[in-house]
Order: structure tokens, then C-alpha cells, then sequence
């Protein structure tokens, strides 16, 4: 039998594990986001890595028109 080297398959990597936006301590389900941002993802209003547009509110606005309808 060989030795097992420390830090192995069985390391959790616990910064991957909490969601990319900012101040948002939640924990990560898909694509480094939790339930929520990723759906924000979805619709455009954050990037790849959790950055806001430029014209967010315009966009979050829209969001929000077409979640209550």
C-alpha cells in the first residue's frame, strides 16, 4: 500500500463553496452563485463573476415587472 499524500480528492475548497456577489455570504449552488444570483445571472443582471452592470437598475427593474407578472 502507498502513501496518501495530504491535501488529496478529499479537500473541500471553502472559498468555491460561498456566492460571488459582493456581500453576499450565502451559500453557492451553481456556478459559484446561490439560488438567487443565479438567477440574476440568468437574466443578465450580474456577470460571470458577480460584477453589476453598468445599467443595472434599468435591467433589475425589468426583472421585477416580469417576476410579478
Amino acid at each position: 500500500m502507498g502513501k496518501k499524500e495530504a491535501g488529496g480528492d478529499n479537500v473541500i475548497n471553502l472559498a468555491a463553496a460561498v456566492c460571488c456577489v459582493e456581500k453576499c455570504g450565502k451559500k453557492a449552488d451553481k456556478l459559484n452563485f446561490c439560488p438567487e444570483h443565479y438567477m440574476w445571472f440568468k437574466e443578465g443582471l450580474i456577470s460571470k463573476k458577480g460584477v453589476r452592470p453598468t445599467d443595472f437598475d434599468k435591467k433589475y427593474q425589468a426583472y421585477m415587472m416580469k417576476k410579478a407578472a
